[in-house]
């Protein structure tokens, strides 16, 4: 797996912190600008500029390229120094313009034109052309980038064609319909072609705009650029003088001059700085369930405003390593005999029947949560399959599968045993830091000691977690999560295909390991190249049917998004769908 996108995210890796224009998020319907540029005109912004807004993050980010950032930190800080050419709006879901003022589709069906703006520069003052679309385009195919928004664009395992029509426009072209339309371009960034060009060519694109990265080597479209970073301390973004966006007045976006993250890995202390007065914005990466009540009396002052906006698209799953592979030396990924059993789609009914979701949702979430019996969250309301079957908390019916699959107790320590002398036992991974996803994994031990299955916690930083998820695949279960940044499921392509990037327990498959793999892969072209509403909604259904059979990753709890933010911050609009705030 090399990306979050879905983390967190979202996953995706996944985003909480909007494009900050004025502080705020809704992306509204654009208005005609005046002058030479084409500028995008924000009607329902109004501030003073000048000031720095401060806002918490759990961990470093790992790279400032958005088409390779895997991890939160890295999402966020990228989608800051960057723009797409089209965007989901994050209120609405609708599609709206971004880079692109406007597009046309073809009669065929598959063929968009798509005009960019007149006047578009990157952050470091060179102009923006169809050449860097084209140039985004190419990178996206190279295998060894390895961007989870290549899956996204495919269809039927092919790119669409790119050609430059003009220097402002482009025209796409997919192998046949798609279901989403341009919808999939969103978080989709365009690079500059002067800066990256040489890298690319090189074979060095991946490692290109790392932490070490001079600020003057980056260049993007966002609202802010890079100022400087402090590695465990902080990284400062300040207004792009270049930005594409005014307001009503005229004024150039964003109103802010600065925005600095502070690195504050612990989720408590993030609360506790913010109610102190030192941070402006807690996103709902930051507010745990046991810090909202101190959270909402101190609310009651005026000081600030505290949301819960219910369950969100963000959902945490337990899977386990199911990838075959070797290291470099040799040593394979994970025990073969323990994976054996990994494999087992009862073995893996049989702990989700373990987990007390119910119980970790009073305890943990404190009522602030939603059990989930599959993939996508019941905050998804037009898509999420409500017809799954229940997956409830039965540890009696989960010991009853385990013996079925010959799993016995056999010298009556209370622990089964796989073969002689061999005491069934895993190690479940999570990130240090997240009180509330250190809990879950202790809930987990307690539960699945309780049918005989030996758990040892771990706890690593982020950057190490996301090391060990996609790069060196070395370990043998992990509790971890994503937040899809659109409602549409194949936002969620590079999680379904067994080729994707970002299929948790096995990624990046050459061909489909599994009969049911096979069958979620087909299912998901079908659902990409459907323009039925009624056809994609039943092959995406299906899909999530198969995940509830075979609990590839087990689904924990769906947690309510809440939010936080000073009152002197405006143009706040928080919404379900990331970024949240």
């Amino acid at each position: 797996m090399h990306s979050l996108r879905a983390a967190s995210v979202a996953l995706a890796f996944l985003l909480a912190v909007s494009s900050l224009d004025g502080c705020g998020v809704a992306v509204p319907p654009e208005a005609p600008a005046s002058g030479p540029a084409d500028y995008l005109v924000r009607t329902d912004l109004s501030g003073t500029p000048g000031g720095n807004l401060i806002i918490p993050l759990a961990s470093d980010p790992r790279t400032f390229n958005r088409l390779i950032s895997f991890d939160y930190a890295g999402r966020v800080i990228s989608e800051l120094l960057s723009s797409d050419l089209v965007r989901v709006n994050r209120v609405s879901f609708d599609l709206e313009p971004s880079l692109a003022s406007r597009w046309e589709l073809d009669n065929d069906g598959r063929t968009y034109t798509i005009h960019l703006r007149r006047g578009l520069r990157f952050s470091d003052g060179v102009p923006l052309t169809a050449e860097d679309v084209v140039f985004t385009f190419q990178v996206l195919q190279d295998p060894k980038i390895n961007s989870s928004s290549a899956d996204l664009l495919k269809v039927d395992g092919v790119f669409p064609t790119v050609t430059q029509a003009d220097s402002h426009t482009i025209r796409l072209a997919f192998p046949r319909p798609l279901g989403m339309g341009l919808r999939t371009l969103d978080s989709l960034t365009i690079l500059p072609r002067h800066r990256l060009l040489k890298a690319f060519q090189e074979g060095k694109l991946s490692s290109t705009w790392g932490p070490a990265s001079s600020p003057e080597d980056l260049a993007g479209t966002g609202p802010f650029r890079l100022r400087a970073y402090q590695p465990g301390v902080k990284v400062v973004l300040e207004r792009n003088p270049h930005y594409w966006k005014k307001d009503k007045t005229g004024q150039t976006l964003p109103y802010l001059d600065t925005l600095t993250f502070l690195i504050v890995p612990d989720r408590n202390a993030q609360a506790l700085r913010f109610l102190s007065g030192e941070l402006d914005l807690l996103d709902y990466q930051s507010v745990e369930p046991e810090n909202f009540t101190a959270l909402r009396r101190a609310s009651s002052q005026g000081q600030f405003i505290l949301k819960d906006l219910g369950p969100g698209l963000a959902l945490d799953f337990l899977w386990f390593n199911l990838n075959p592979g070797r290291t470099g030396s040799g040593k394979p990924y994970v025990d073969p005999e323990k994976r054996a059993w990994f494999e087992k789609a009862q073995f893996r009914r049989a702990v989700a029947l373990a987990l007390d979701r119910p119980g970790m949702t009073r305890a943990i979430f404190l009522g602030l949560g939603t059990p989930q019996d599959g993939p996508v969250s019941t905050g998804n309301r037009a898509w999420h399959n409500d017809g799954l079957p229940p997956v409830e908390f039965r540890p009696s019916t989960a010991k009853e599968l385990l013996a079925q699959l010959g799993l016995r107790d056999t010298d009556g320590d209370g622990i089964l045993e796989f073969g002689p002398g061999r005491p069934f036992e895993f190690t479940l991974l999570t990130v240090r830091g997240n009180s509330r996803r250190e809990k879950m994994v202790q809930v987990a031990r307690e539960n699945l000691a309780g049918i005989g299955i030996r758990v040892e916690a771990e706890l690593v930083e982020m950057r190490e977690l996301i090391h060990k998820l996609a790069d060196s695949f070395e370990y043998e279960a992990m509790l971890f999560g994503f937040t899809p940044s659109d409602v549409a499921p194949e936002n969620l392509a590079d999680l379904w295909l067994s080729s994707g990037s970002n299929h948790f327990w096995f990624p990046n498959q050459g061909h489909p390991q599994s009969a049911w793999e096979t069958e979620i892969d087909q299912l998901t072209s079908r659902l990409m190249r459907s323009l039925d509403p009624a056809a994609r909604k039943k092959a995406f259904f299906e899909i999530q049917e198969i995940w509830a059979r075979e609990m590839p990753a087990i689904p924990t709890i769906a947690p309510n998004v809440l939010v936080a933010w000073k009152t002197k911050v405006g143009n706040v609009r928080p919404a379900i769908l990331a970024p949240h705030l």
